[in-house]
């Protein structure tokens, strides 16, 4: 096969700026290739067809999503701060979000597939360690704060309501002590299993600091 003037890497890029200055609808072959300078040939050659590079374009863009948190997120409080990422990608980034949560190439068929594609590492651990839930506790925490942060994240990526930041922590932070004080409430309730002993309602301190700490919110107020 004939040496290809444009790379496979080349024409990845070029279909990740048409997405994310002008959107999923104009991803097409035809878009691509002008937008890397090329034919539409080396797209079929690299990739075999669209659905090929759609596909590898969608994993690039859950690593520019990865990178975006990690690079903006709270060390010391990643569960917090990687919801609140996930709102301002939301924002900042709509044509993205779009393609990676309201597109079918996610190809998510259960809530746990949903957890494995979307769970941020070591965030899951941190809540075990630092609220004293068991693992089962600490991922349905996880997964139930997922769920409700993403359905304001849409709300935002679709414009249906331009939301204040200032506004919507508030009842990010109510639904996560909803949700904590039920799952508190079952894991009382059912008693210690396999060796995890759940703590009462308390470490009342760390709670109020996870409530009161805005050092998150106010770097996403900054961008």
């Amino acid at each position: 096969m004939p040496k290809q003037k444009t790379s496979k890497e080349e024409i990845l890029r070029a279909a990740f700026r048409v997405l994310r200055e002008q959107g999923a609808g104009e991803l097409n072959a035809r878009r691509i290739a002008e937008e890397a300078g090329c034919s539409v040939q080396p797209i079929y050659s690299y990739f075999g067809g669209m659905e090929e590079l759609m596909t590898q374009l969608f994993e690039g863009c859950r690593r520019y999503l990865y990178r975006f948190i990690e690079e903006r997120s709270n060390p010391e409080q990643r569960f917090q701060s990687a919801g609140k990422c996930h709102l301002a990608f939301a924002k900042e980034e709509k044509n993205l979000f779009r393609f990676l949560f309201l597109s079918p190439y996610m190809k998510a068929n259960t809530f746990e597939e949903v957890y494995r594609q979307c769970a941020v590492n070591g965030v899951t651990q941190e809540i075990k360690s630092t609220l004293g839930l068991t693992e089962a506790g600490a991922r349905r925490l996880y997964m139930s704060m997922m769920i409700y942060t993403h359905g304001i994240a849409c709300m935002l990526a679709a414009e249906a309501a331009n939301l204040p930041f200032e506004d919507i922590h508030p009842q990010v932070d109510f639904a996560f002590f909803s949700f904590l004080n039920q799952i508190r409430k079952e894991e009382n309730s059912a008693g210690p299993s396999s060796g995890e002993k759940p703590r009462a309602c308390g470490n009342r301190k760390e709670l109020e600091n996870r409530a009161g700490n805005r050092s998150g919110e106010e770097r996403l107020n900054n961008k």
